[in-house]
């Protein structure tokens, strides 16, 4: 089992290639607390170079005690969440990547993870078939990994079957298989980079385009998201809010 963290290990990755700086005045979220005062975890913020190309990169690793029953997996306690994700700056077209995990205290772990587009991939058959359709054999690969339990989208919400793209993965696996996990943030990331070092700027209005797209997705993730829910019960209102900010 790797003892480097999903996050740890993305933000190395990446950063082979794109050199990445920690973003300074963030203590509020550097440290987060429970609402019952113990430690939370925390969230940090990295600026990247590639011509401004990435907006903000965002680890999330939050802590939850002695364990949070996560109502969507039956109840069972969870000991705390991962959240990686790359935002790119939006007058480029480049999608975000972001993957989802949640850590159980019986050892199982769930994750997702996708690629978030704020354009329409329908209107956009070359985009489409440059990129995303040479990655549907590494999408087929870990789909039906062994060390994976596929979770199929009828387990999921409404919401989310609204933007989630032709690669979008949702397994169930176990903490003795992060480094199965690792590899495939590795293909993912190979893949973003790829789009990265290929895409040119576009205009404000097409950032704005994107980026209003792109808010009312989350708008929609903070009502209905099944972990945000979680979330904001044992962090209360404030920090909740906090996390968000630091996403988009």
């Amino acid at each position: 089992m790797s003892s480097t963290s999903l996050t740890e290990f993305c933000l190395e990755t990446l950063s082979q290639e794109i050199a990445l700086q920690r973003v300074a005045g963030l203590e509020e979220i550097a440290t987060v607390k429970l609402l019952n005062g113990k430690d939370g975890g925390g969230i940090e913020v990295y600026k990247g170079d590639q011509g401004g190309k990435i907006d903000k990169v965002t680890l999330v690793d939050l802590k939850f005690g002695d364990g949070a029953p996560i109502p969507h997996h039956d109840h069972a306690l969870s000991t705390g969440a991962e959240i990686f994700q790359i935002l790119p700056d939006l007058s480029y077209k480049l999608p975000i990547w972001g993957i989802n995990t949640v850590i159980m205290k019986d050892g199982a772990y769930h994750f997702d993870t996708d690629f978030t587009f704020g354009f329409d991939l329908v209107t956009d058959y070359e985009f489409t078939m440059k990129y995303l359709d040479p990655f549907n054999e590494v999408y087929k690969k870990f789909w039906g990994h062994k060390d994976f339990k596929r979770v199929f989208l009828d387990e999921t919400t409404t919401w989310v079957r609204t933007y989630i793209s032709p690669v979008f993965i949702m397994v169930k696996t176990r903490v003795e298989h992060r480094a199965t996990v690792h590899e495939l943030c590795a293909e993912f990331i190979k893949c973003w980079l790829t789009m990265c070092r290929e895409a040119q700027q576009k205009d404000d209005a097409y950032k704005q385009q994107q980026l209003a797209r792109i808010k009312s997705q989350y708008a929609g993730m903070q009502k209905t998201d099944r972990m945000g829910k979680v979330i904001l019960d044992i962090y209360g209102k404030e920090t909740f809010a906090k996390f968000f900010k630091a996403m988009l």
